[in-house]
C-alpha cells in the first residue's frame, strides 16, 4: 500500500467519544493518525477509499498550543464521522516527552472507547519518510529541553547538546508529510488489519502504549528504547 502525500483541513469542534450512531450510513474505514513527537504533534484521518486508493484530511493548528484532542474534534465533529474510525495509528517516539504521552492517551483513550485497534509506529523512521518527501537531506533535529536535542538521520535516534547539534531540515516543512510517512511506516500493519476485517487476531483492540523515550523520563530508570 502507498500513500499520497497531501492533507486537507477542516474546523474544529467538541468531541464526545462516547456517541453512537444508526449502521445506516455508508462506511469508509477511517484511521486516526496521532503523533506528538515534535511541534504541536499530529492529527489526522486516513480515508480508505478502496483497494488501492486513499486520502489524508489533517486538523488545522487554529491557536497556539491546541490540545491533540481539540484538533481530533477538528476531524470528527459527530457520531457519524466516529463511528467510521476503524483503527488509531499512534507514533511511539521518540522525541518530546510531552508530546509523545498526550498523543499516546489519547490513542488510547479512543480506542478503548470504540473498542478498536491500536497501530504503534516508530516516529523517527516516519519523520525520516517526511523529511525526504520535503525535498531535504539534513538530519531531523527535534528540541528535547533547553540544552539537549534529539538528532535523526539514517543511523538513527541519538540525543546530542544543542551547542554542538548539527543543521537540521525544516520543521514546518517536513509536518505536512507526516500523516503519510506514518502511514507508509504502517502499511503492513494497515493492510493486515484490512484482511482481518480491522481486528485483531486476539480479539483484544486495545493495549498498552510503549513510548520511545529518547532517554528515561525523570524518576525513570532504564535505557533508551530503541
Amino acid at each position: 500500500m502507498q500513500f499520497d502525500f497531501s492533507a486537507s483541513a477542516t474546523r474544529c469542534t467538541r468531541l464526545d467519544w462516547s456517541c453512537t450512531m444508526s449502521s445506516a450510513a455508508p462506511r469508509t474505514p477511517t484511521l486516526l493518525i496521532l503523533d506528538g513527537s515534535f511541534g504541536e504533534g499530529c492529527v489526522a484521518l486516513l480515508h480508505l477509499d478502496g483497494a488501492a486508493a486513499s486520502r489524508f484530511e489533517s486538523a488545522p493548528e487554529l491557536r497556539p498550543h491546541q490540545p491533540l484532542v481539540a484538533r481530533a474534534a477538528a476531524l470528527l465533529p459527530d457520531a457519524s464521522s466516529r463511528s467510521q474510525i476503524v483503527a488509531v495509528l499512534v507514533g511511539v517516539g521518540p522525541g518530546s516527552y510531552t508530546g509523545l504521552r498526550a498523543a499516546a492517551s489519547l490513542a488510547a483513550g479512543v480506542a478503548a472507547a470504540l473498542n478498536i485497534p491500536v497501530i504503534q509506529v516508530p516516529s523517527d523512521r516516519a519523520l525520516l519518510l517526511a523529511r525526504d518527501a520535503s525535498g531535504q537531506t539534513d538530519p531531523v533535529v527535534l528540541p528535547l529541553g533547553v540544552r539537549e536535542v534529539l538528532v535523526v538521520d539514517a543511523a538513527g535516534s541519538r540525543i546530542a547538546e544543542r551547542s554542538g547539534a548539527p543543521a537540521g531540515a525544516d520543521l514546518e516543512r517536513i509536518a505536512p508529510h507526516l500523516p503519510a510517512a506514518l502511514a507508509s511506516t504502517a502499511a503492513e500493519a494497515i493492510d493486515l488489519l484490512r484482511v482481518h476485517e480491522w481486528r485483531t487476531e486476539s480479539g483484544r483492540e486495545a493495549s498498552e502504549i510503549a513510548i520511545r523515550y529518547p532517554a528515561p523520563p525523570r524518576g525513570a530508570e532504564g535505557g533508551v528504547a530503541r
